[in-house]
Parts: C-alpha cells; structure tokens; sequence
C-alpha cells in the first residue's frame, strides 16, 4: 500500500508534465484559459501603467503650480531684503519645502493634511538636496517614501519643492487589486464555462471514441462478430459530426466485409469437411483391395507386391491426412469437444509408452507429480496433442535427441512441457509453426510423413479445450507449454458436459 501510493503519485506528476499524454479536451482548455490569462495580464499591465502615468502627470501638474507660487514668495521676500521664508497656510497637505541657501539649509519641512509642518531629518535633507534644478524626478525619502520634486533657483538660493506620491501610489494600489481579484474571478468563470463548451463541443467525438472500444472487445479474429453499433449523429453540419457519419459508413462497409469473408470461410470449410468425408470411403476401398491383392495373389512378382505395398503406404497417409482436415473443418466451425473428468497424468504415461514404441531412437524422460492432474476435456484429443507433440519431436531432431515431457498444476492450471534437445526452430519460422501445412524446412521430402498439420491440430485442440500453447525455441532447446484448466477450475466456470464432436 505504501509503495503504490508514491508510484502512483509519481506517473501522475508525469502526466501532468508531460502535456503531450494530456486529452484533447485538457490541451484544448489550457489553451484557452492560457490565452484568456495572457490577454487580461496584458490588459491589467496596461491599464495600472496607464494610470500611473495619468496619477504622475496630474501630480506633476500641481507639483509645477505649487513650485511657481513658491518661487514667487522666495523672490519677493528676497527683494524685500527679508529672509526667504513661505506661508504654510499656502503649501498643500502632503507638501515637501526646503530653501537651500548655500551654506546652510534654510526653512524646511513637510506639511500633512492636518496642517502640522514636520522638519526634515538629515538623511531626508540629503536626497532633497540631491535634486535635479528645473526637472521633475522621482525622490525617496526614507522618513516620508516616494516624492515627486523639482529644485529652481532663485537668486543666490535654491528653492526645493515636492509633492507626495502616496495618494497615488494607494490609488494604483487599489485599481491593481481589483483588476487582480476580477481576473482571477473571470479566469476561474472561463476555466468552468469553457471546460463546459468544451464538453458539449467534443461530445460527438467522445461518442466515436466510446463506439470504438465497443467494437475493439468484439471477437472479430473469429469472424462471428456483428458490427451493430453505430454513431447518433447529431448535427451533420459539424466537422466532428461529418467524422461520425464517415465512421458510420466505414463500420459498414466493415460489416460487409465480414460478412463476405465469413460467407466464403464457412463455404470452404464445408467443402473440405464434405470432401474430407467422402474421400474416406474410396481410401478405405483402395486400401481394402491393396491388401486382398497383395495377400491372397500368390503370382505377384516381387516388385508388384513392393509396389502393392507403397500404394497401401499411400492410402494410409492419405487417409490419416483426410481425418486431420476433417477434424480440423469440423473444429473450425465451432463444434465443441466432450468435456469429462480426464486424468492427464494417466494420458500423458499412455502417450509417452506409445512415443517410445514409436520412435526407440529418442530417449523420453517423464517427471510427474505426486497427485494425479485432472483437467475437463476429451481424453482421445488430449492424447493425440500430446501425441503430435512427440511425433514433431520425434520426426523434426536428429537420432538419439532426448525429449523431456513434465507435467504439473500450477495456479489453477495443468502444465504440459514437451522439450527436446534438436537444433531449435529458426526465429523466422517460429511465427508459422502453428499454421496449417506449416514445413520448417522447404526442401524436406515427405518421407518422414510430415502433413503439416500437426501442430495446426495441437492449436486448435488446445483452444477448443479453452487452453493455451507457447512456443520457446533455440538452438539445443525447444518447449511446447500447454495449459489447460483443471477440472475444479473448469467446472466452476461451466465449461463441462458439452457436446461431441461427431
């Protein structure tokens, strides 16, 4: 529980960094909410500059005006001969005011809105007395904050006036939050109405996406399956809807297709269930007449009764090739095995002491459990797998190639190992073992009595059987692996006391 909670934590934060693993309704909303973002900070910076300069001209405008009224005060009181004092009753609430006659700094202050004049500290004085002369610049006095101010001379002194910035600066304070708070306000509104848009927009194409993953669990391999669903169209105006109506006439055509190609599977089936079942007859004739030939003729010469016996030699391998196509035609359409109680080590010690009367040239090992391993299924058939699993070990390695035959249960399942020793199945033809008429090697003449439809008849035993087969091979190692469902397994799943296979 404590390892799957991180690693679970961790594909998501992989997701969401990854945005190509992202939906296309997700990638579609973050666009949106990104643009919509992008476009109100564009507009809020836009907008809190632009007041700002609006707030520092209007500023400027009575900095420069209060500046002039005080320059004139200096001027006259100059004149007169009498110290360069000003009225504070004149100086605006918020105003700054120092004479800088040479030597010394003369009348300074900054006067509040209630009138009360507070005298500037020495560091205060220093950034006033840093002023640019007949130029308006900023200026932060670290006892009052930010100031707008202008410096003039007037005679022998220098006049500094300065306006404060702070009902301006509270003001663009004020007009940030807000535009803040109602971007986030309308971000929060595009974010739930687009992701509804969104929604409703994509609906079709989530329709097409759900008809799909109906169909992709449909069993199309065996041919039986009925392509029936279809996308509602809604709007045939849309592009998203005009994919739908494509879709709807491609799952047509589709079904067309599996019809036909059903039609033509079940047609040739039938036929070679039909021909393999009529030629049983006259193979069984030829072999009949063969042997009452070459028994009771006693004026054969050798070489007619050689040629007697090469046509009953014939006449069996024909006739043993006939029953595989009939068993396989009549597998192929879906005929269920007779399913029992089997008791698979019991098969497989029978199956092995024929192999091995059979074919002396192999040595055969057999390693089974202690406890017998009953499956649900038709002993005959399941003795003629493991049978054609010998037979393709005994007939595809060299002489003297031990083959090994283990079976065991194992979760539920009964696990049959057929390996040998030989020089293993080349990679490229390990795909086509399982096909019919399937030879590893082309150029083999049929005197080893290869049909190549041995392991074609495993398979689709096994599968009948509900099983499964594998294949591992390498040079001086190749394992067949069948697994089949023991019988409690079997039976709880209902897959017993099924019909026979005529």
């Amino acid at each position: 529980m404590s390892q799957t909670a991180p690693a679970s934590a961790a594909q998501l934060g992989r997701r969401i960094q990854n945005p190509s693993s992202w939906s296309l309704r997700r990638r579609l909303l973050v666009v949106v909410v990104a643009l919509f973002a992008l476009l109100t900070a564009a507009v809020a910076i836009a907008s809190v500059m632009t007041m700002r300069v609006v707030l520092e001209a209007r500023v400027d405008e009575q900095l420069l005006e209060f500046s002039e009224r005080t320059t004139v005060s200096v001027a006259r009181a100059l004149a007169t001969g009498e110290r360069p004092t000003v009225d504070p009753s004149a100086t605006p609430s918020g105003a700054l005011l120092a004479i800088d006659e040479g030597d010394a700094l003369g009348d300074n202050f900054i006067m509040n809105r209630l009138g009360q004049r507070f005298a500037l500290t020495e560091r205060d004085q220093r950034v006033v007395l840093a002023a640019e002369t007949d130029a308006v610049a900023n200026a932060t006095l670290p006892s009052y904050g930010s100031y707008r101010v202008i410096a003039r001379d007037v005679g022998q002194v220098r006049v500094i006036t300065g306006l404060s910035m702070a009902e301006a600066n509270q003001t663009l304070a004020a007009l940030a939050f807000v535009i803040a708070v109602s971007a986030a306000a309308a971000v929060a509104i595009v974010l739930v109405l687009g992701d509804w848009i969104i929604r409703r927009a994509l609906r079709p194409l989530t329709a097409v996406i759900a008809t799909t993953e109906r169909i992709s669990q449909l069993p199309l391999a065996s041919g039986d399956a009925q392509l029936t669903n279809r996308v509602r169209i809604e709007d045939p105006a849309s592009e998203v809807d005009r994919v739908q109506e494509s879709m709807n006439r491609m799952l047509a055509h589709i079904q067309e297709a599996f019809d036909a190609r059903t039609t033509s599977e079940r047609r040739v089936r039938q036929f070679v269930a039909d021909a393999s079942h009529e030629l049983r007859t006259p193979l069984a004739a030829v072999r009949g007449y063969a042997e009452i030939t070459r028994k009771h003729d006693g004026d054969l010469g050798p070489d007619s009764r050689a040629s007697l016996e090469r046509i009953e030699a014939a006449a069996r391998r024909m006739q043993a090739l006939v029953d595989d196509l009939l068993l396989l035609a009549r597998l192929d359409e879906g005929r269920e095995l007779e399913r029992a109680e089997v008791d698979l080590s019991l098969v497989v010690v029978e199956s092995v002491a024929d192999a091995q009367a059979a074919g002396r040239a192999h040595p055969i090992s057999l390693t089974l459990p202690e406890e017998p391993v009953v499956v649900a299924g038709d002993a005959l058939r399941l003795q003629q797998v493991i049978a054609n699993l010998l037979a393709n070990a005994r007939v595809h390695t060299p002489p003297g190639t031990p083959v090994e035959v283990a079976l065991r249960a194992e979760d539920g399942e009964a696990v049959l190992q057929v390996v040998d020793a030989g020089p293993g199945i080349p990679p490229e033809q390990q795909s086509t073992v399982f096909e019919r008429f399937a030879r590893g090697d082309r150029s083999r003449s049929r005197e080893t009595g290869s049909s190549g439809l041995g392991l074609a008849i495993v398979q689709a035993l096994v599968d009948a059987h509900h099983g499964t087969i594998a294949l591992e091979s390498r040079p001086g190692r190749t394992s067949f692996t069948v697994r089949l469902p023991l019988w409690a397994g079997a039976e709880a799943a209902g897959l017993h006391d099924a019909s026979v296979v005529p």
